[in-house]
């Protein structure tokens, strides 16, 4: 799951298949080479390798998200908490103190709660905004009216 939410080919999973097959073989290591220290040197560099694309791939997906919540506060005229800016998301994943799987779940839930306050919303935005085109039609009305020139 986590390689789809990461958009990581299938080329670049397969480079793990070697430390993948190591690991998970349970009890022996038969296969000739499988311990040798260049294939831990490689394994050890490719698991940094995609510590550091999960690391940016998990700031994608939380920006994607903090998005996503904007805009619903947006369209529903409702205020953004102020404790969730991108650029306090992007210090919470950089300083490790949340999972950011932990806290992409927390976003959801957010989310979710965000677009149930807008539905209940709605009636009376739907209300607001006849009322103000119909207060934007008079106004046009009056000046029409008071237009000597028509």
């Amino acid at each position: 799951e986590l390689w789809n939410l990461m958009d990581t080919p299938v080329e670049e999973q397969r480079l793990l298949h070697l430390v993948t097959f190591v690991i998970g073989i349970s009890e022996e290591v038969t296969a000739p080479g499988a311990l040798a220290l260049d294939n831990i040197e490689q394994a050890e560099v490719e698991v940094g390798r995609l510590d550091r694309l999960k690391a940016s791939k998990m700031k994608e997906l939380v920006m994607k998200k903090q998005r996503e919540l904007d805009e619903i506060y947006m369209m529903a005229h409702m205020e953004p908490d102020a404790n969730a800016t991108q650029e306090k998301m992007m210090a919470v994943i950089d300083s490790g103190i949340f999972d950011p799987s932990d806290l992409l779940a927390s976003m959801d839930q957010q989310i979710a709660k965000a677009k149930d306050e807008a539905v209940s919303r709605k009636e009376i935005m739907d209300k607001m905004e006849r009322w103000m085109a119909a207060c934007e039609e008079e106004s046009w009305l009056e000046d029409y009216n008071r237009d000597e020139n028509r």
